[in-house]
């Protein structure tokens, strides 16, 4: 089941590269942190400006010719700049999100990712956790589940994108605590293409919290999958 996710969490390599506005005041030593966390938690209280975080770890995986690996970041508070073995993968201006590039080719047996972040705030950095994520040809992206109520009935509602190539249609399953509520058909596009599916009437007693998965499948195969969870507020008992 899709998608595998190898965590580069705990040490990495920091070091400031330059204060903000050009301060002539010496810069922090460079140190380990212990990732994610914003760096005023790691250890550079009250600086802001730019730092590299510099990883390095290994890929001794294979991929099957079905299946891409994506490097993913949950939340950078910042803008940020991405290099994979000396390649610039990307650099975005504003990076208090999450995003993700393909890097199916790109991985050697040892590899060397270095993220620089700048931040005019003191809590910037990479406090979000990073992934190498092995997903199939298409995926899910901004997946959001929520419930919603019309003329006094209850139904789950699941958005997003489905993002990738496929040589057939997907289906696309949501599944309430274990249970198939929602089914539709999606095909799938390399810049993404949005979906929106309205599950079937929920009982009027359902209440508290929720476990909502969303599933993508090819064949029988779940290409990508993932969970969250969604609170329903019970409604009130008749003539109360």
């Amino acid at each position: 089941m899709y998608p595998h996710r190898i965590r580069l969490r705990g040490p990495w390599q920091y070091e400031p590269l330059a204060r903000l506005g050009g301060e002539s005041t010496a810069l922090p030593p460079a140190g380990i942190m212990k990732l994610p966390c914003t760096w005023s938690e790691g250890g550079l209280a009250d600086f802001a400006g730019r730092v590299r975080f510099r990883r390095r770890f290994q890929w001794l995986g294979r991929l099957d010719a079905h299946e891409r690996i994506w490097l993913t970041f949950q939340d950078v508070a910042g803008a940020a700049e991405v290099w994979l073995n000396d390649r610039q993968l990307g650099k975005l201006a504003d990076a208090d999100r999450s995003f993700e590039f393909d890097v199916t080719g790109l991985l050697q047996a040892r590899n060397q990712l270095i993220v620089d972040v700048e931040s005019a705030k003191t809590d910037g950095g990479l406090r979000g956790e990073v992934a190498l994520e092995v997903r199939c040809m298409a995926c899910l992206r901004a997946v959001q589940c929520a419930l919603v109520e019309k003329d006094g009935k209850r139904f789950l509602e699941a958005t997003g994108e489905v993002a990738g190539s496929a040589d057939q249609p997907l289906e696309l399953y949501v599944l309430l605590d274990g249970k198939t509520v929602g089914y539709t058909t999606v095909e799938a596009t390399v810049p993404g293409r949005t979906f929106r599916l309205v599950s079937d009437e929920l009982p009027a007693s359902a209440g508290g919290t929720h476990t909502v998965r969303v599933e993508l499948v090819n064949a029988a195969t779940v290409w990508y999958g993932l969970e969250q969870s969604v609170s329903f507020t019970r409604p009130p008992e008749a003539g109360g």
